[in-house]
């Protein structure tokens, strides 16, 4: 369903006296982590029906290990029967007197409410930590509607490692999470924080819907987040976008807000692609950025862009890529710097969507898992580069895809050098020194 067809369908559905003012589709992450635990909880219901014949048994009066085990029908050396017998003394529900069992206080309470009898049993539990907050979330609690079959998580990252500092101070959280999807039956006693066995990345996509006010202005805009199939509501994420709205909403959305400091301001692009005229030209930061945007915009086959880090401020320049590779051109993008490979999620996760939708003109290369591939001594890039078709190529030390201020806005100088010779053996040399086959 396109996005003009959904937004129809959710402006129907807004509340009364609302609009649909704004539709955003979005990555939720969170990490799926699968942990041992130890529980307190009631036995197998196999075993509870064996307990409550093995008691009532006693009871009418097979109270010897001959006729008791004569009655149930097994040998007098069957190690199972011997075994549970022994079990529910050390229960408290039966005891053993001069050869004789007899069933305790306890015992007979159990016959009539089987939750007397507790048992501690390993199990692995799986649940969700939320990506921002870092708090566990139950996977129940992840299903949008009632009797929904619950969100499906997508997008499995690489695994990453399982990091006992994940759980730090979570205890009490997790044993609320046991104790609640278990309806009160089932309590954890502990667990080992090096006890994770599953710890993947994942995400949830979603849309995230604002609603504003019709005609009275003095009303809040209300929040609300889907899934992005079935457009069920997540309740959880509706309301705390509802109560985070400011930071979230600014954060995946690139439009101009009224309650936002400082207004974006439009930039100015240059007229033309640069003359050949000269071989270099040292370009100031705000020339940079704007010569950056117009070779983005006059590419005729191939462009690539080399930075360090990608953050907020690449999703400016997420609708020039999607041109870009919907006219069949080629985008490459070189990122990643091993010593503090830091970037913004929500701009990856957008690049890497944009990326399974143009396998063969888009290549996303995070370079040091494609180092750490090749068995390189390179853990990383730090350098700036555009080359644009064999036109030119700047190179400095401006931050193509992380520096995200504006004309208006106090910043630290950057330069770059435009070069309009040996284009052709650049892109040959970078080409060669990363072994890539583009």
């Amino acid at each position: 369903m396109m996005e003009q067809e959904v937004y129809k369908e959710l402006n129907k559905k807004a509340p009364s006296g609302y609009r649909l003012n704004e539709l955003v589709p979005f990555s939720y992450p969170v990490r799926k982590i699968r942990l041992e635990v130890l529980l307190n909880k009631n036995p197998d219901n196999t075993l509870i029906k064996v307990y409550s014949v093995l008691l009532r048994a006693i009871e009418a009066g097979f109270d010897r290990k001959e006729n008791l085990f004569e009655f149930l029908g097994f040998s007098q050396s069957d190690e199972f029967m011997e075994r549970e017998l022994f079990y529910l003394r050390e229960k408290g529900l039966i005891d053993l007197v001069s050869e004789r069992w007899y069933v305790t206080t306890l015992g007979e309470q159990f016959i009539t409410d089987h939750s007397v009898l507790r048992v501690e049993e390993k199990e692995d539990f799986e649940f969700l930590l939320d990506g921002n907050s870092g708090k566990p979330i139950s996977l129940l609690e992840y299903k949008p509607e009632q009797n929904s079959k619950g969100i499906e998580l997508t997008t499995q990252l690489i695994q990453p490692p399982k990091s006992p500092e994940l759980l730090d101070g979570l205890n009490d959280d997790i044993a609320n999470l046991i104790k609640r999807e278990s309806q009160n039956k089932v309590y954890l006693i502990n667990y080992q924080e090096d006890g994770i066995k599953l710890d993947l990345n994942q995400w949830i996509q979603c849309w995230l819907i604002e609603y504003t006010p019709i005609h009275n202005k003095e009303l809040e805009s209300k929040m609300e987040v889907r899934t992005f199939e079935k457009r069920e509501i997540v309740h959880f994420l509706s309301e705390r976008f509802n109560t985070e709205y400011k930071y979230y909403l600014n954060l995946i959305t690139g439009n101009e807000r009224e309650d936002i400091e400082e207004i974006i301001l439009p930039l100015s692009t240059p007229s033309s692609t640069p003359k050949a005229e000269y071989e270099q030209r040292t370009l100031s930061i705000w020339e940079t950025k704007a010569q950056f945007i117009e070779a983005l915009k006059s590419v005729k086959t191939r462009i690539l862009i080399e930075s360090p880090w990608i953050k907020q401020a690449t999703l400016e320049y997420l609708p020039i890529f999607e041109k870009i590779l919907r006219e069949g051109k080629q985008l490459i993008i070189l990122y990643g710097i091993g010593e503090k490979d830091e970037h913004h999620y929500t701009t990856v996760k957008a690049l890497e969507t944009l990326q399974v939708k143009h396998p063969k003109t888009f290549r996303l290369i995070h370079l040091p898992s494609h180092f750490q591939q090749r068995r390189s001594k390179l853990t990383g890039t730090h350098r700036k580069l555009v080359i644009k078709d064999e036109d030119y190529y700047l190179s400095g030390s401006f931050n193509f895809l992380s520096f995200g201020k504006q004309e208006h806005q106090k910043v630290a100088n950057e330069e770059s050098n435009l070069f309009t010779q040996g284009v052709k053996q650049k892109w040959e040399n970078v080409l060669k020194d990363y072994g890539l086959s583009i």
